[in-house]
């Protein structure tokens, strides 16, 4: 099923420190016009291939900034140009529930969801309003957020960002966010930047991130029953047992499950090609969404499984965990997607050191080595 990370706007009510988005485009929003080109798109994708689904994940920006009449025109588009396509297309939401409303929810429940995907951050500075990062004010907000949607019957996880402010304190980040969100998911991800630019000095190195992680999983261990949906932990588990799935940036197989569009109607492969101006295919105006997951760039990227075994990740034997870890870090550490990820020495050391000597398992390869790499 082909997922859609449609970013109907770069628009943004918070500042978070470690986003390099704002400080790079200016934000805009994408015209009722154009919007209604993407669902003529979207309609004749389905059409033509009438045994596949699609998933439409509304992202941004914030996208709760676009408002109500918004989502109500969605709706709308959705009556005018999917008609009979539209039980096949679903939604999801990445907000941070600043801006959420009860209008809202309830048109987001016309459109299917019941569910929402979040970030948190409970130290100051880090994530907030205006220039200053007022975090006492979006925490507000945010929790706000987070009592009207389980108020009414919404399920959500969270993302919470490892910054250098943090990163000395795993155990206590681990408390803060179990005692959080007790029986929900919630992944650990570090900061991604742009060619490596860290203008507020927020990165982390792969080797810290791997001992952040190993530290908080000698902990998560003790306590798997009661806290079982962190990530990455439970898909490592999941995947040292049955060779079940791991994140996107890790299953080597994301050429054709992904694409992306942009306020302007630019198309390119997935939220993170977009912000870095990678895999960009033309615009939704003259490009359709099949002629988009036929593009050549596609091709490349399913050849690079092969390519990474004969090259960077020969030998190595968790490639059928991580696959190189995702292309775009390829591309933003070496200019090539046929590069293996920097953070792949993040997994690497973790497994070795933290994951393999805890849990008692060992990860046999040799289980995995007939699955076909190019898919």
């Amino acid at each position: 099923m082909p997922t859609l990370i449609f970013k109907e706007t770069e628009a943004c009510n918070s500042n978070c420190i470690y986003c390099d988005v704002i400080a790079r485009k200016k934000p805009c929003t994408i015209s009722f016009d154009l919007l209604e080109t993407v669902f003529i798109r979207i309609n004749e994708y389905l059409e033509k291939y009438s045994n596949q689904n699609f998933s439409i994940v509304w992202h941004g920006g914030e996208p709760c900034i676009v408002g109500v009449k918004f989502y109500n025109k969605v709706l709308e588009l959705l009556d005018k140009h999917c008609p009979n396509t539209k039980n096949r297309i679903s939604h999801d939401i990445q907000t941070n529930l600043t801006l959420i409303n009860q209008e809202l929810i309830d048109v987001f429940k016309n459109l299917g969801m019941n569910r929402v995907g979040t970030s948190y951050e409970p130290y100051k500075g880090i994530r907030g309003f205006g220039k200053e990062r007022d975090s006492d004010a979006y925490n507000r907000a945010f929790f706000r957020g987070i009592e009207l949607i389980e108020k009414n019957g919404f399920s959500w996880g969270f993302i919470y960002v490892v910054t250098r402010n943090v990163i000395d304190k795993p155990l206590e980040i681990f408390n803060i966010l179990t005692n959080f969100k007790v029986k929900g998911g919630f992944q650990l991800h570090p900061v991604y930047s742009y060619k490596n630019e860290d203008k507020n000095n927020v990165g982390i190195t792969a080797m810290e991130f791997a001992d952040f992680l190993g530290e908080i999983f000698k902990e998560w261990w003790e306590h798997r029953q009661r806290y079982p949906f962190v990530q990455p932990f439970f898909s490592y588990m999941n995947h040292y047992g049955n060779g079940g799935t791991v994140c996107c940036s890790e299953s080597g197989q994301c050429a054709y499950s992904h694409i992306f569009l942009g306020p302007n109607g630019e198309i390119s492969h997935c939220g993170r090609s977009s912000d870095w101006d990678v895999f960009e295919v033309g615009n939704i105006k003259e490009v359709s969404i099949i002629e988009a997951f036929n593009h050549a760039y596609r091709k490349d990227l399913e050849k690079r499984n092969e390519y990474l075994l004969a090259n960077d990740c020969k030998g190595c034997e968790y490639f059928s965990l991580c696959h190189g870890g995702c292309p775009l870090d390829g591309w933003n550490y070496k200019d090539t997607i046929f590069a293996k990820s920097e953070w792949c020495a993040a997994t690497k050391v973790f497994l070795k050191k933290y994951f393999e000597p805890i849990t008692g398992l060992k990860f046999d390869s040799r289980k995995y080595e007939q699955l076909d790499l190019s898919k």
